[in-house]
């Protein structure tokens, strides 16, 4: 695949339309990705109903950029997402109002896609699954452009232009696939084979205003001042999360297309055009607390390590302070682990999986990631 990535400086969103443009030139153009005629759906990260100054979602003025851009060679173009929650017309119409959507296609002919069927979809080559549910915009479109935030995340400890494409599977598919496959190695496979059977043509990355910490709805926002382009999703994931300071073994969606021959072990390697990569990486970009979950005892006995690890990881932990007792968390559990019946949410921390679902769809932000002390103190010993 190519690993050609464009990195662009970009210092607010009201020049985004000038960075947008400009990074898409450095790897050959929107017209060698998009032409005339062509229906074209432009798939963003509106994870949750969150206002676009939370930076949990990609800014309206990024979406509306590339809108103009992709119209401007002759396509048309849709908006399409499936958020947390269920996929239903008045879900969309919620989250598309909360994150800004209908300025992302103001004074164009851009449409905001409120068909909530999906197709089941055979994908042989899938290395972890080989059917997967998809919604029909995304199964319609000729051309595919993702464009993801650049932000941590609990569960994936980085999401990025892979994990964005989980919001092309419908509503609560999502937490069905979370309950099956509740390893993190497991799921970021699953993620990696989605990718492949998606084939979005171009990942355009709003890294304008991340988020740093406990992502991707709870942390804080951090200035970067990039847009980030590239045709090989994998090739952006590692260039972003190099950015940010993770190592490619680090983030599993990144090594294992890694290990699938997507792309090389090191951004490094990478074709980055544009800003000197080494240039613009933040070494103090927080990680979530969920990523510290003593990776470094790999050399320990499989069995040993496997329960150090599940004895010591971080798990979600309620703050009754901020929380309101609508229920969001237990509606939104794969595992069915957190209990309504005193009146607030009760975790049922047998039943957790770690998947981080509670902490990422709180509309109040009222689930925290609780590290163990010893967890704490023993990944800052081994390193």
């Amino acid at each position: 695949m190519d690993n050609t990535v464009s990195i662009i400086k970009c210092d607010d969103y009201k020049h985004c339309y000038d960075g947008v443009k400009t990074a898409l030139g450095l790897i050959g153009g929107i017209e060698r990705y998009v032409h005339k005629g062509d229906r074209v759906v432009i798939k963003p990260n509106l994870v949750s109903k969150k206002r676009p100054e939370s930076a949990v979602t990609t800014n309206p003025a990024f979406v509306n950029a590339v809108v103009r851009i992709a119209e401007e060679a002759g396509s048309i173009v849709t908006i399409a997402e499936s958020p947390g929650g269920p996929y239903n017309q008045a879900m969309l119409k919620a989250v598309y109002r909360a994150c800004g959507m209908d300025k992302a296609i103001e004074g164009t002919s851009a449409k905001l896609n409120f068909d909530t069927g999906f197709t089941e979809t055979e994908y042989k080559d899938g290395h972890t699954i080989k059917r997967m549910p998809i919604i029909n915009p995304v199964l319609d479109a000729d051309v595919i452009i993702s464009l993801p935030k650049l932000k941590t995340h609990a569960m994936t400890s980085y999401t990025g232009a892979v994990k964005n494409l989980f919001g092309v599977i419908p509503g609560t598919y999502k937490a069905e696939m979370h309950f099956r496959l509740d390893d993190r190695a497991a799921f970021c496979s699953m993620l990696v084979d989605l990718c492949e059977r998606v084939r979005p043509a171009l990942s355009i990355m709003d890294a304008i205003t991340g988020m740093e910490g406990d992502g991707p709805t709870s942390g804080q926002d951090r200035f970067v001042g990039l847009v980030m382009a590239s045709a090989n999703p994998y090739a952006l994931d590692l260039a972003a999360s190099a950015v940010i300071g993770y190592d490619a073994s680090e983030v599993d969606t990144v090594r294992i297309s890694s290990e699938r021959g997507h792309i090389p072990p090191s951004a490094d390697m990478l074709d980055i055009r544009g800003e000197n990569i080494n240039s613009v990486k933040i070494s103090d970009f927080i990680k979530p607390e969920s990523h510290f979950n003593l990776l470094k005892l790999i050399n320990l006995p499989p069995a040993l390590n496997s329960m150090l690890v599940n004895k010591l990881s971080s798990r979600p932990k309620m703050e009754y302070d901020k929380c309101v007792s609508c229920g969001e968390c237990a509606r939104c559990c794969p595992p069915h682990a957190i209990s309504m019946d005193t009146g607030r949410p009760v975790i049922d921390k047998s039943k957790c999986i770690r998947c981080f679902c509670c902490q990422e769809l709180c509309p109040k932000s009222a689930v925290k990631i609780a590290r163990p002390l010893l967890n704490k103190f023993m990944v800052k010993f081994i390193k």
